[in-house]
């Protein structure tokens, strides 16, 4: 709106004379309304200003970092901060607009008043810890380090401990219950001190067995598991599962029955390989109640596919997708009866992984399909 000169030149003298000591000046409404308008035009242009020198700083930290201007909009950042932001770009924007967190806007509000703050925000699919630091021109340094995987990784050793610890008391507990029972008494009396002798021995073993899987599992995880992959041909692995695997399949009145066809080689480490599908096959056998296990495999398109089908009741499809996950037990009592320690499954992914190949699961009323894939020599 374009406004006279007297009125304009009115309101300039009254402010020169407010700002020399006397009264207060009453601009009316259109020159207080422009005076507002310039205000904004200058609060917006300095928060697109980019000093090379603040940019280049901003650049070299290794978190998300920007400087907000006054008005509360980021005036300067580096990409990490402009990756917050929906759109790429955070210049020009609020905290609430970059994170939609309402947390954060009240805290840079609060900042932008001179007062540091240091908060944790739990945002959708990731978690962020937010340093405010005031500036001497009213501007507020705001420091974003993304902490989603730390939280991930700090979650992961919690479970894994407590399910450690949870796997290793039970066996604890049966050996020390039956070597109480035997030192109170009980080895005077053979027949009954067999029993616990029994116990002792069953769950010694199976300490064992969680221990060396805790090893295992503690190699691949800190890659301190070497593979040696060279060209392994299948046939002889599959002669050693049906010796392996046969006697303890016809006991249980399964038919265990080895589709491995002369010829096909596989890039693979032998010792991973073996250790992979003996543990597949040994679970079918364990979880399969009647009918069979079967161990195939098939050359196609550059690589050679190792399954092992069964057909056991199924596994629910909600449980598909942790199937993988270390301790995770479809059904736990059904399991540790079975002998097994929860960890088979994590370690067979992890040596099919080191081998550069894939497994993978598909479970229905007819059975459950393990498919391990790897390069053919």
């Amino acid at each position: 709106m374009a406004l006279g000169r007297t009125p304009l030149a009115a309101a300039i003298k009254a402010l020169r004379a407010e700002l020399a000591g006397g009264p207060h000046a009453d601009l009316g409404q259109e020159v207080s309304e422009l005076g507002s308008l310039l205000l904004q035009r200058e609060l917006r242009r300095f928060a697109t200003v980019r000093d090379p020198a603040e940019q280049e700083l901003l650049a070299s930290l290794p978190d998300a970092a920007a400087v907000v201007a006054v008005d509360g909009r980021v005036r300067v950042c580096n990409a990490a901060f402009d990756a917050l932001s929906a759109s790429g770009r955070a210049a020009g924007l609020t905290s609430l607009e970059v994170t939609r967190s309402g947390e954060l806007s009240e805290a840079m509000r609060r900042a932008l008043e001179g007062s540091a703050r240091r908060l944790e925000l739990e945002l959708p699919h990731r978690a962020l810890s937010v340093h405010l630091t005031p500036l001497l021109r009213g501007e507020v340094l705001c420091l974003v380090r993304d902490v989603t995987e730390e939280r991930r990784a700090a979650a992961t050793r919690r479970d894994f401990v407590a399910n450690a610890s949870h796997e290793l008391r039970t066996p604890v507990a049966a050996i020390r219950g039956a070597a109480e029972t035997l030192l109170a008494g009980a080895l005077d009396q053979p027949e009954t001190a067999r029993g616990f002798v029994e116990i002792v021995h069953r769950q010694a073993e199976r300490l064992s067995r969680l221990t060396q899987d805790l090893l295992d599992l503690s190699r691949l995880e800190s890659r301190q598991w070497r593979f040696e992959v060279a060209p392994v041909d299948l046939t002889p692995l599959g002669r050693q599962v049906d010796e392996l695997h046969g006697p303890s399949a016809r006991k249980k009145g399964l038919e265990l029955r080895v589709a491995v066809p002369e010829g096909i080689t596989v890039m693979a480490d032998g010792r991973a390989l073996e250790q992979v599908v003996v543990n597949l096959v040994d679970n079918a056998i364990k979880y399969t109640p009647s009918g069979s296990v079967e161990l195939r495999a098939v050359s196609s398109g550059g690589e050679a596919v190792l399954t092992v089908t069964d057909t056991g009741p199924g596994i629910e499809p909600h449980h598909l997708a942790r199937l993988f996950e270390r301790f995770y037990r479809v059904d736990s009592g059904r399991a540790r009866e079975a002998g097994g320690t929860g960890l088979g499954l994590a370690i067979a992914k992890h040596l099919v992984q080191g081998m550069h190949g894939q497994i993978d699961v598909e479970s229905g009323a007819e059975g459950t399909r393990f498919r391990v894939r790897l390069p053919a020599a």
